[in-house]
């Protein structure tokens, strides 16, 4: 039996100062990675969201966004995320969320592909060793960029999201029931 690829895309949001807490959204996949990226490019296109981030799009239209991948059922039961309480080194929410999320998508034989929003080559480094250390079957945590990486615009938007729903915001909170009723986002439970 070959060995599973485990391809991670993760996203956070709530280091600026006027957040109280993280939010870490990783997306773990074992599938063909180049089909779903053209699922949510179609879609992207189709809500003419186009490659921009969560933050430079209108909340409207990042909501339409996220209704049609969980009606395609893109990353269903794929994409977990984390809510952490600041002050906190924003490493350690990401490390965190990675660790939780491969133990449980993770079969006994696996290697993981990590994929991290703008990470820079220290960063990526103390992250891979950080992981090792945890046991975490890994090679060099990569960096990924929201204008190239659709996989990782997808987890910069339910990060997105699910903040806004975590502050209030009435389309963000109906979004983020309906994943969490039908079980398309996981929630890592008590992660502080």
């Amino acid at each position: 039996m070959s060995k599973q690829k485990l391809y991670c895309y993760i996203d956070e949001t709530g280091q600026d100062q006027g957040s109280d807490f993280f939010v870490v959204v990783a997306m773990l996949s074992d599938e063909e990675q180049n089909q779903l990226r053209k699922k949510i490019e179609e879609i992207e296109y189709l809500v003419k969201i186009g490659n921009r981030k969560w933050h430079k799009t209108r909340l409207e239209r990042n909501i339409n966004f996220l209704e049609k991948t969980i009606s395609k059922g893109i990353g269903q039961g794929e994409i977990y995320f984390g809510r952490y309480k600041k002050p906190i080194p924003y490493f350690l929410p990401m490390l965190d969320t990675l660790e939780r999320s491969i133990a449980d998508k993770a079969k006994n034989d696996y290697k993981a592909i990590i994929y991290v929003d703008g990470i820079d080559r220290k960063k990526s480094r103390e992250l891979t060793n950080a992981l090792r250390i945890r046991k975490i079957k890994t090679g060099l945590v990569r960096s990924a960029r929201d204008e190239s990486e659709p996989l990782i615009r997808l987890v910069d938007r339910w990060a997105g999201c699910i903040r806004a729903s975590f502050i209030g915001k009435k389309l963000a909170q109906n979004v983020y029931n309906k994943a969490i009723d039908n079980k398309y986002i996981i929630e890592i439970k008590n992660p502080e």
